[in-house]
């Protein structure tokens, strides 16, 4: 009992921060019904265009940012999200959903505004570091398969010039020259990285307010089926050894795996009108849904 009980007290205090801005969100979306929508319309450009990539620079420039030593962490998470890809799949084909309205959703989850403050709290400095592989890993994913899904098959260069690709092609040769960041410049993307952090879960909250209950069968889908398809993949490699990966790196694993759609997905699928309001149904039920997924992930990972 008292083991269970200092599981259940450390994944309180690695959630509570998160979950407490984000119902911050809710509660002054709530409360500002007109304003809020308008003010996170206003804010969401400035967080993607510039404290995004700025965060994703500061993540990989760390020095415990190790491309070389987590090669491995890389394989696995790929191999995490091609799994749920193809139980979306398979699932859009049986319930004659539209595959690129569901997959997308499957490839991209919610790594940065959720994943990277869970895993700096979980796990530490180093801890926040191999999330941030998982996360370009991600990101460079999304915006390949999942924009070519999205699109029609079609892919426009133009989708590669944006600061976050940019700040990930950056961070990707420093890394990988292994060229250190002066200490000063470290803590300035610091500053940058925790208000990217604090904005981006401040607008879910808000944006949780836009939950359409017309499209629940779907949302509930596609919201469960994105974290079970993963930590079901993630077990399998575990329990196969595929990935010869370390205590920490497996923990990292069923974090990752365990966390709903992201809000971008909505974003994209808004841009490209392939049916946004059953992606939105899909993202913000989804995590809704990570009240459930996300402490069970943290409980797999801190065994």
């Amino acid at each position: 009992m008292t083991s269970f009980w200092g599981l259940f007290t450390q994944i309180a205090a690695i959630i509570f921060p998160v979950l407490g801005v984000i119902v911050c969100g809710y509660v002054y979306g709530r409360l500002r019904p007109n304003e809020a929508p308008q003010q996170m319309g206003a804010i969401n450009p400035l967080v993607m265009e510039f404290f995004t990539p700025m965060m994703i620079f500061g993540a990989m420039s760390q020095k415990s940012f190790d491309i070389y030593a987590n090669g491995a962490l890389m394989l696995a998470g790929l191999w995490v999200i091609l799994g749920s890809v193809a139980c979306g799949y398979v699932a859009a084909k049986i319930f004659n959903i539209q595959v690129r309205t569901l997959v997308p959703t499957m490839i991209y989850n919610n790594c940065g505004n959720m994943g990277l403050p869970l895993a700096l709290l979980a796990f530490g400095a180093a801890g926040f570091a191999q999330a941030a592989i998982l996360f370009v890993m991600c990101n460079l994913l999304y915006f390949s398969l999942g924009v070519w899904l999205l699109s029609g098959r079609r892919l426009s260069w133009r989708l590669f010039n944006t600061p976050i690709i940019w700040s990930i092609v950056l961070g990707l040769t420093m890394a990988l020259l292994r060229l250190p960041v002066p200490e000063p410049v470290q803590q300035l993307l610091n500053f940058f990285t925790q208000a990217a952090i604090t904005l981006m879960m401040f607008a879910l909250g808000v944006r949780l307010l836009d939950i359409d209950w017309r499209q629940m069968k779907i949302g509930l889908l596609g919201g469960v089926l994105c974290p079970a398809g993963s930590l079901l993949f993630a077990y399998i490699a575990q329990q196969f050894g595929w990935f010869d990966l370390t205590q920490q790196q497996m923990a990292q694993i069923y974090l990752f795996a365990s966390l709903p759609p992201a809000v971008s997905c909505f974003m994209m699928a808004d841009y490209y009108q392939q049916e946004p309001s059953k992606v939105a149904a899909i993202v913000l039920i989804g995590n809704v849904l990570s009240l459930v997924f996300v402490p069970f992930g943290l409980a797999l990972a801190l065994v």
